[in-house]
C-alpha cells in the first residue's frame, strides 16, 4: 500500500507545478483579504462569477505577435484572480501550521476528467525582487525538479512571457506539456502574477519530444505576493489545472498537498542557502 502512495504522489508531481504563493486563513477557513487589493484592481474588472468562470474557462488562440491581446489576457486574468482567490465554497482544509496552509477541491469535467483546484499559502526568506528572478530563471527550475523534461521561454517583454513547460512519463501517465502566458503586475511593495494558457498555431518546441504527448490545460494559476519585512515575502497560491486525468479525488488530494510542500522546502532551501 505504501508502494501505490507514492507511485500516486509521483504521478501527481506535473500536475502541482503550475504555481504558487501564500495568504493566511482565518478561522472560518477563509483567506484574509489582500492589504492591498485594490491596487490590482485598475485592471479591466470581471464583475460577475459567469464571467469570472467564462474567462477561466475558454483557452485563446492567439499568435506570437497579438501582443497587446496577450497584455489583455494577463491583466483579465489578474482580475480574476483577486475575485475568486477569497472564495472558499467547497474547499477541504488539508493542513494548517503557522506557515504552511492548503485547501483543494475537485470539479469533474464531462470527459470525467478530475480538475484539482489548489489555494495555499506560504512564506520565504526573501525579497520579491528576488523571488521574480528566481521564478524566471527556468533552467534553475528544471534543475530542481527531475520530472521536468523541457522548459522554455519563447517570448519575453517586460511583465509578458510565453513559456513552454514539458513533464516526462511518470509511472501510469503519459508525458504532458504546457503552453502558456505568464504575466504579472508590481505595485509597490506587493506583487500579483497568473499564468494560463494559450493556444498558437503550428507551435514547435525549441527541444523536440520524441514520444507522444497530451496537451495539458493550465486554465488559471496565479500568486498574490506580500512583503511582509525587507527579507521576508507571503505567497498564496491559485491553481486551476486539467492534467486530463481520471484519478479519483481519493487517490490524489493528499498526494498533492505533500508534493506542494516538497516543493516549498525547496524554495526554502534555494532562499536560506
Amino acid at each position: 500500500m505504501e508502494s501505490v502512495n507514492r507511485d500516486i504522489e509521483n504521478n501527481m508531481n506535473a500536475e502541482l507545478r503550475a504555481h504558487e504563493d501564500s495568504f493566511i486563513q482565518n478561522p472560518e477557513n477563509k483567506i484574509e483579504d489582500f492589504e492591498n487589493k485594490a491596487n490590482f484592481q485598475d485592471c479591466e474588472q470581471i464583475i460577475d462569477e459567469e464571467t469570472i468562470r467564462q474567462f477561466i474557462d475558454d483557452i485563446p488562440h492567439i499568435s506570437f505577435q497579438q501582443i497587446e491581446q496577450m497584455k489583455e489576457i494577463g491583466e483579465r486574468g489578474i482580475a480574476a484572480l483577486t475575485s475568486v482567490i477569497d472564495k472558499m465554497e467547497g474547499f477541504e482544509l488539508l493542513e494548517e501550521e503557522q506557515e504552511f496552509n492548503f485547501w483543494i477541491k475537485y470539479v469533474e469535467t464531462p470527459e470525467k476528467y478530475q480538475i484539482g483546484i489548489m489555494k495555499y499559502t506560504y512564506t520565504l526568506n526573501t525579497s520579491i525582487d528576488s523571488y521574480l528572478e528566481f521564478m524566471k530563471d527556468l533552467q534553475l527550475q528544471k534543475q530542481m525538479d527531475n520530472s521536468i523534461d523541457a522548459f522554455e521561454k519563447h517570448f519575453e517583454e517586460m511583465n509578458l512571457q510565453i513559456n513552454y513547460l514539458r513533464y516526462k512519463k511518470i509511472m501510469f501517465m503519459d508525458p504532458r506539456d504546457f503552453l502558456y502566458i505568464k504575466y504579472y503586475d508590481r505595485k509597490g511593495d506587493d506583487c500579483i502574477e497568473i499564468s494560463k494558457s494559450i493556444n498558437v498555431d503550428n507551435f514547435k518546441p525549441q527541444e523536440l519530444n520524441v514520444k507522444q504527448c497530451t496537451r495539458a490545460v493550465l486554465l488559471l494559476s496565479g500568486n498574490i505576493i506580500k512583503k511582509i519585512d525587507d527579507n521576508k515575502i507571503m505567497i498564496t497560491t491559485y491553481s486551476e489545472c486539467n492534467m486530463k486525468l481520471k484519478l479519483k479525488p481519493v487517490m490524489t488530494k493528499q498526494a498533492s498537498k505533500n508534493e506542494i510542500k516538497k516543493i516549498v522546502k525547496r524554495y526554502r532551501d534555494h532562499f536560506n542557502q
